[in-house]
């Protein structure tokens, strides 16, 4: 879930119908972008040819018809290995004037961040890939909180000089887990952590969507973030990258933390004030980070985490499990066949997840 804190105008916001029902009169024409040789896009040979003509599967458009865009109405966007970046659906977006749906193999909305799109006037509906991997970045949570837990840099440091020194670890049980962005994943995150015997917080733009939560002991809502890290073992910013999250946790969010507490980011790096972040964890102001995403990307050689030995870090690969890419698609084919019937799609992205930056 977003971290927005209004809803955005429809001026400055991709206007989206959450409700609409999709009637075909005829074949749907599909847009495909991305690497035609990425062996997950060979699974959209299920789609039924008799309902659904593929106009292209690629990267660039600039040999496609004019007339054969323009009557594009679906759009999948394979992002991340599948090849497609936001310069790509931005080239091509102001020729399909009849695109009804857009789906993305992410569950971010990074892509889309492009004027156009922002300032679209006519109803899109735009999907997205949540639940695919909710579980692996879960599990990645939790095991960046044990990794601190059991202190893991002084195991491996110890490792090292084959020296064998007994020292206290701690235990999960009994700690406090607040989540930011308690949306699919981060709920995942909360169950997770519960099984631990964790006490659970979270935050979200709508508390009250989450009120009922068995899992959830306190939910906040996003003015009172600093209150809720203030409480917390582990902080896991779960946040999905839109103009009310980036920089949601900031230096004051930061400086509201527990000396000996834990930033886990399994959302998007720019959610996290990575400069601020840095000197938190220079001075030693918290106990550690967990990171698998990262403002900048690939993150560069001479940045000062790759050197501090209180971070965890992965190459934003917690979410690469066997299988990954093609359980994507799979979902995509599912939402084509809701759309070809003209039910409701799944996963259908709130409006104010996409706003105007």
């Amino acid at each position: 879930s977003c971290l927005s804190s209004s809803t955005a105008s429809p001026s400055s916001s991709l206007r989206l119908r959450a409700s609409r029902q999709f009637g075909m009169t005829g074949k749907a024409k599909l847009l495909v972008i991305g690497k035609p040789t990425r062996p997950e896009l060979g699974l959209l040979s299920k789609l039924p040819t008799e309902k659904v003509d593929v106009v292209k599967v690629g990267l660039t458009f600039e040999d496609v018809d004019e007339a054969a865009l323009a009557s594009v109405d679906a759009v999948f966007v394979g992002a991340g290995p599948t090849g497609a970046t936001s310069k790509d659906i931005q080239n091509v977006f102001g020729k399909l004037s009849s695109v009804q749906w857009i789906h993305s193999n992410m569950a971010g909305l990074d892509l889309f961040m492009f004027p156009e799109l922002l300032d679209a006037a006519k109803g899109i509906t735009v999907t997205n890939s949540k639940g695919v991997y909710s579980s692996s970045l879960a599990e990645y949570a939790l095991f960046a909180a044990k990794y601190f837990a059991l202190n893991t840099p002084r195991l491996l440091e110890q490792k090292g000089n084959h020296h064998w020194e007994k020292f206290p670890v701690e235990e999960l049980a009994g700690k406090t887990l607040s989540v930011i962005g308690y949306g699919d994943i981060g709920q995942k995150t909360g169950m997770l952590a519960k099984a631990f015997g964790m006490r659970v917080l979270a935050s979200r733009r709508n508390p009250t969507l989450s009120s009922e939560d068995p899992v959830v002991e306190k939910m906040f809502a996003v003015s009172d973030i600093k209150a809720m890290v203030s409480e917390s073992d582990y902080v896991v910013v779960s946040t999905p990258l839109t103009s009310s999250t980036k920089h949601i946790v900031n230096a004051e969010v930061i400086g509201a933390m527990k000396p000996s507490a834990v930033v886990i980011n399994i959302g998007r790096g720019p959610c996290i004030d990575e400069t601020a972040l840095i000197e938190a964890l220079k001075a030693k102001k918290i106990k550690g980070a967990g990171l698998d995403v990262f403002e900048e990307e690939p993150l560069q050689e001479d940045s000062e985490l790759w050197d501090l030995n209180n971070v965890l870090i992965s190459p934003h690969n917690a979410d690469q499990v066997q299988g990954w890419l093609e359980n994507s698609v799979h979902l995509f084919l599912e939402n084509m066949e809701r759309y070809l019937k003209g039910d409701k799609l799944q996963n259908i992205v709130d409006n104010t997840e996409v706003t105007r930056t």
